[in-house]
């Protein structure tokens, strides 16, 4: 068997909160279904309807021969402070010698997915359309099975090669050759039924269906990545699945198209320095990136990462509760939250869940699910964890403006999933044959063996999961918790080997709500041992949950264009299918208290600066970059 390589998320610090209400929600989303021009990708009707992209131009001059390294600032002296921008993260990287972002479980989170990799559009979340970035423009004809995307003129690799139409249809080939071994894979090999280069700029999908979704999908992200294009030269008879891609400081390598290049790594540091012949900015697309270095150093614990902010030795950081949050702006008056409005945090797009294993016993009965979420007081959980600036959560939407509307539709339909009840939460235990166990206070099987939950969770999981663990047990269920590393905790819930994990298996249904929903469809359930398809930030379906009907209705309404009122519809009907057989518990919103210091760098994207949605751990950051400004 082949090594899996694992890693962790960077910045979970950021994320050490539990559920709020939305600090400031996308303002728009878009209203109609993609017209076959170049016009962005649509959302629900109560929203305005978003600008048309850019115009598809003529294909660029060729770009320039290829170079040694690339020119970077700094390389060869020592860079002020002042030009330094600094990112602490929680984890120390057991495989840092792994730049291949295509193997399941990789970590691309210490800088390779928000300074390296770039991909061709991204959504975002505050205005609710698809901006380009190495693509400037896409469309799509009536059965919205084709999809034409022109890349932006003068798009280069960091090693001076130009970047064109081949080197994507080289990477959608090859993750659909190698699918289900890659990251993104199953995805490309459902949809993608052959993708043709037109010319250097143009590139040519043919679906194996209608798709209205494909784009936003797969080539924009939903949360903290997309498909990204790989340099064809360099990949090129490489095996995919092995392949670490790995670094050569002296060539430059390894070799993605973003404004930053590798300076140093470890598994306790990253330090990337800034590539100035990035083709962004010598085409206009967008500006040179201020900072000369970005530094990613491991700290590991809250408190040091919260006194490297105080200290002006971070520029990027996090608190876990309003109170922290306060404590740190007094210390250091530079230091700018989110927002300092109620519920202070920004919302992650990513609920907490109780995400439990449906084939195993006796958690297969919808019932005993039902038990365990009557069990659950969710709203304690909010007031606990984050001192209570957050909101609990009945079903596995964020609290987002644009997604209101599909709320609202159902929300008759998961007010039962939110209540809190014991009595219930007993009688439907006890009606499966256990009995309550007076001088343990367990239930105790008709085998005499205690009715027990083992419940996994990575380390940034854990306030969640210690307080889902401490109700459970005072309902009688011996649960237990067991906190994984991230990459064991992946791969362990991605195989099914688990009985139950606190996670945000739902994530991403962010202006629509087919994508979170689709997480559930039955297509994703793979054998117990056999790992999981994942492909944006977790493993979909990782409960093994198998409904019919629910995948049917999933499937019609990925058919229908974004905005379509008959998505609303269809998504009543699978809804109340969810809540009868409740394949995952819902649990709570997730604030994130983002703070910047502002003692070197300006312009980081608040509520009332939300150019773009503001968390530092995925790819939008490269829009972060080039928008940053420096304070000195």
């Amino acid at each position: 068997m082949r090594r899996r390589w694992f890693g962790a998320l960077v910045l979970i610090v950021l994320l050490a909160a539990c559920g709020g209400a939305p600090a400031s929600p996308p303002t728009s989303a878009p209203a109609a279904a993609p017209a076959a021009t170049a016009a962005p990708a649509a959302a629900p009707a109560a929203t305005a309807a978003p600008a048309a992209a850019p115009a598809a131009t003529a294909a660029p001059a060729a770009a320039p021969a290829a170079t040694a390294a690339p020119a970077a600032a700094g390389a060869g002296g020592t860079v002020a402070r002042k030009d330094i921008l600094v990112i602490p993260s929680n984890v120390n990287i057991p495989a840092p010698d792994i730049w291949n972002p295509y193997i399941p479980g990789t970590f691309i989170l210490q800088g390779m997915n928000q300074n390296m990799m770039e991909p061709l559009f991204m959504l975002n979340y505050e205005t609710g359309k698809i901006d380009g970035w190495l693509a400037e423009s896409y469309s799509n004809n009536d059965a919205l099975d084709e999809w034409t995307v022109k890349l932006r003129p003068g798009t280069e690799w960091s090693d001076g090669k130009p970047l064109t139409s081949d080197d994507v249809v080289f990477t959608i080939n090859m993750l659909k050759q190698y699918a289900p071994q890659l990251n993104w894979s199953g995805a490309v090999k459902q949809w993608v039924k052959s993708v043709e280069a037109v010319d250097d700029r143009t590139i040519k999908f043919t679906l194996t269906g209608p798709n209205p979704r494909f784009v936003m999908e797969n080539l924009a992200g939903t949360t903290s990545q997309a498909i990204v294009p790989l340099p064809k030269h360099i990949w090129e008879g490489q095996d995919p699945v092995t392949f670490k891609n790995p670094a050569d400081l002296k060539t430059g390598a390894p070799i993605f198209s973003g404004p930053y290049v590798v300076k140093s790594f470890s598994s306790t540091e990253f330090d990337y320095k800034r590539n100035d012949n990035w083709w962004g900015a010598k085409t206009g697309a967008f500006k040179l990136p201020a900072p000369l270095e970005i530094r990613r150093p491991w700290v590991g614990d809250d408190a040091t990462a919260g006194q490297m902010l105080v200290n002006n030795e971070s520029d990027v950081g996090g608190a876990t509760t309003p109170s922290i949050l306060k404590s740190l702006q007094a210390q250091n008056p530079k230091l700018l939250s989110y927002t300092d409005k109620p519920p202070i945090g920004w919302i992650d797009p990513c609920p907490r869940m109780l995400t439990v294993n449906t084939t195993v016993k006796p958690w297969d009965k919808k019932e005993m699910r039902w038990a365990l979420s009557y069990a659950m007081n969710r709203q304690q959980i909010v007031d606990v964890v984050n001192e209570g600036a957050g909101a609990t959560s009945s079903f596995i939407f964020p609290d987002y403006k644009a997604m209101k509307p599909y709320q609202d539709a159902i929300k008759d339909i998961i007010a039962p999933i939110g209540e809190f009840n014991l009595d219930k939460s007993h009688k439907l235990i006890e009606a499966q044959g256990y009995k309550l166990d007076a001088g343990t206070g367990k239930y105790v099987g008709p085998d005499g063996k205690p009715l027990s939950l083992d419940i996994v969770a990575p380390p940034f999981m854990e306030p969640w999961a210690r307080m889902v663990v401490q109700q459970l047990n005072a309902d009688g269920i011996d649960a237990a918790l067991r906190t994984l590393e991230w990459g064991i905790f992946r791969d362990q819930t991605g195989r099914g080997q688990f009985q139950a994990a606190t996670d945000w298996d739902g994530c991403g249904a962010v202006i629509e709500p087919w994508f979170g929903m689709q997480r559930y469809h039955k297509k994703w359930v793979n054998p117990v041992g056999t790992a999981g398809t994942e492909y944006v930030d977790n493993t979909n379906n990782a409960g093994r949950w198998v409904n019919d009907k629910y995948s049917e209705l999933i499937d019609q309404m990925g058919s229908l264009p974004l905005g379509d009122p008959k998505v609303t519809d269809l998504m009543k009907q699978a809804v109340t299918i969810w809540a009868d057989e409740m394949p995952d518990i819902p649990l709570v919103q997730t604030p994130a208290i983002l703070v910047w210091n502002t003692t070197y760098w300006t312009n980081w994207p608040t509520a009332d600066n939300n150019y773009i949605q503001p968390p530092g751990w995925w790819e939008h950051f490269l829009r972060h970059l080039v928008e940053l400004k420096p304070a000195q």
